[in-house]
């Protein structure tokens, strides 16, 4: 009979993460970094389905995404709502930042520098918000939230996505856009929602190898 293996050659929990935007993917896997997880993309967990967004807030967002992918796929599933709000038009575009005008990321990053330049010119105040769901049947979904402030200024810089060149971190002193991931990710409103996940200990998923 052969022997079981010794546990350390045993393969890391999976876990996917409920996006199609690269970025996040890419963010996800380093914030995620230091958990003994393989973490998948859609295409990785063979997911092909649509990702709804019913909202109207960010908890029904990523709660919708993660428990889909999760029944579909019969792994543990991450997933998160993020967006921007700009405090002097009342938290605007919020859930919505991902979609309030067609185009591309850029588009709508230069859409929104132009609604605060003609309707709130001297309040650039912003923040981005996260609300994080972690899926993993048969226990509850769970959520967790984390914000991070800033301005939104004249963008700059290549890194990140979305409104990162645009968006000034309060934290950091500088541009998401120009800030290394380091330094982004020990800051940003995806950082401190997951690490509030961690806090929980839900992303100790033990033995559930699959």
């Amino acid at each position: 009979m052969t022997a079981a293996p010794p546990s350390d050659a045993l393969p890391a929990p999976r876990l996917v993460v409920a996006t199609r935007n690269p970025g996040k993917v890419r963010e996800l896997r380093r914030l995620l970094g230091a958990h003994s997880l393989r973490v998948l993309s859609l295409d990785d967990a063979g997911f092909r389905g649509e990702l709804d967004e019913p909202g109207p807030g960010y908890v029904e967002n990523a709660l919708a995404k993660a428990v889909t992918v999760a029944t579909a796929t019969g792994l543990p599933t991450l997933a998160d709502d993020s967006g921007i709000e700009v405090d002097a038009l009342r938290g605007w575009p919020g859930p919505r930042s991902a979609r309030w005008m067609p185009g591309s990321d850029e588009d709508r990053l230069h859409g929104l520098l132009r609604e605060v330049e003609e309707r709130t010119p001297d309040d650039r105040r912003a923040r981005y918000v996260c609300v994080m769901a972690l899926a993993n049947p048969p226990a509850e979904p769970v959520t967790a939230r984390g914000e991070t402030l800033g301005t939104l200024v004249e963008p700059r810089g290549t890194a990140g996505f979305g409104y990162d060149p645009a968006f000034l971190s309060a934290d950091l002193g500088v541009r998401f856009g120009e800030a290394p991931d380091a330094d982004k990710d020990r800051v940003s409103h995806r950082a401190r929602a997951l690490r509030r996940l961690e806090e929980a200990g839900v992303l100790d998923l033990g033995s559930a190898y699959r």
